[in-house]
């Protein structure tokens, strides 16, 4: 018999081998009934209720976030509140996530879209709960003014003076002047070095992290001028006016259907999603 700790082996091998073949999937999204109507290349899906028209297409994938675009139109006689924080989504799976596989693992062809739980299966992995009540979008006017605040202080640390570094250039100065014309002992040299090297190594990494702040803030204006400019915000329509703007949902990989909820008036009108699991 083989020791316990090669027999170890052998099965973390094995376990590394079945992961290593296991296969891969690209996830998708697209309306559960076609109607027709593309937007850059995105179907929509269609609804109507009151008079207004609601449009919804896939746009991508976040790495938390998964983004649709929402289109409303008002052809009414009364203005419309659209507010993205009133949107909701509710996740299912299909009737094969209970299915069960007898520890065999799936094995779809290629090109073959499957659900969530065969995907699982496939992979030897677990299939993690659904949310059981429905998701509320986010609302992204809290995450643009965090943004633009977090911006904000990172533009100030990068414009702040350091007064430190600046207390230890001259320092290293005053020494680097007072030896001009001395005979110095090894310990004064080896004192002056030391001075100007931790004064040289200081600021080169105050200026690193300067430069580091003012990336930072840049790159946060732009995730917020970005949600500024292509986020549905809450607007009221007045008759014959549209608008258009990009929603945000948490992701739910595990998912096979999605029902998005959207507001109009009082109602709120459904527009249904399957989420797709294509074998690579």
């Amino acid at each position: 018999m083989l020791p316990f700790y090669v027999r170890s082996l052998r099965w973390l091998a094995l376990a590394g081998l079945a992961t290593a073949c296991a296969p891969t999937y690209q996830l998708g999204m697209k309306p559960t009934r076609a109607t027709g109507f593309f937007v850059e290349g995105r179907e929509q899906a269609q609804a109507v209720a009151d008079s207004v028209e609601v449009r919804l297409s896939f746009v991508c994938y976040e790495p938390t976030r998964v983004v649709f675009e929402a289109e409303y139109r008002n052809p009414t006689r009364h203005a419309l509140v659209v507010d993205p924080a009133a949107f909701q989504y509710e996740a299912s799976r299909r009737a094969d996530a209970g299915f069960d596989f007898k520890g065999r693992r799936p094995k779809p062809l290629p090109g073959t879209e499957v659900s969530a739980a065969v995907a699982a299966a496939s992979q030897w992995l677990a299939l993690p709960p659904l949310p059981p009540k429905p998701v509320a979008a986010f609302d992204p006017e809290p995450e643009i003014a965090a943004l633009h605040n977090q911006a904000e202080n990172e533009a100030a640390k990068a414009a702040r003076i350091d007064w430190f570094g600046i207390a230890l250039s001259a320092a290293s100065l005053a020494t680097d002047v007072a030896s001009i014309g001395k005979r110095e002992t090894v310990a004064q040299y080896q004192s002056r070095t030391s001075i100007r090297d931790a004064a040289f190594a200081y600021n080169v990494v105050s200026a690193a992290n300067k430069v580091e702040h003012a990336v930072t803030a840049d790159v946060l204006q732009q995730r917020a001028a970005m949600l500024q400019d292509y986020a549905l915000r809450k607007v009221t329509l007045e008759p014959g006016q549209q608008v258009r703007g990009y929603l945000y949902f948490p992701r739910y990989d595990a998912a096979d259907g999605l029902v998005v909820k959207a507001p109009v008036g009082g109602r709120m009108v459904p527009l249904e999603f399957a989420q797709v699991r294509r074998r690579q």
